[in-house]
Formats: structure tokens, sequence, C-alpha cells
């Protein structure tokens, strides 16, 4: 069995675009939109921020958390 690479900046890239997608599913159900009516706002949002920075292990919430810390920022 091979074994799991860390998670770094360099490849946390790769993570991104399904836990954002699946965070704008969570939002829009959490605010009865279309994910697509979400996309601007989350990624001008602080907590996007933090995900895309590895350093802040952001990338290792759910996307339901992801959804409530984004919620409880107020966007």
């Amino acid at each position: 069995m091979s074994e799991v690479p860390a998670v770094t900046q360099d490849n946390l890239r790769a993570l991104l675009p399904s836990k954002v997608a699946l965070t704008l599913e969570e939002i829009a159900k959490a605010r009865k939109t279309e994910p697509a009516d979400e996309i601007a706002a989350f990624y001008a949002s602080e907590v996007y921020r933090k995900l895309e920075d590895e350093s802040t292990k952001y990338w290792w919430f759910s996307p339901a958390e992801l959804c409530d810390l984004y919620l409880e920022a107020g966007f």
C-alpha cells in the first residue's frame, strides 16, 4: 500500500475545487439559494483566504464546518 502524501501549499490546490464545491452547496442549502449565487462572495471571504493557506489547516474542516464559519462571519 502506498503512503498518502502530506498536504503542502503546493498540492493543496488539488483539494480546493471539490472542497469549495461542496462548501458552496452547504451555503446555498442554508441560504435557500443556488451554489452559483454564492461563488463570488465565498471567494472574497476570509474563510476562503484561510482555506487556501495550508498553514491554517482549514482544508481539514468539512464543508459543513466551513459553511458554519462562513455564515458566522456574516457573509
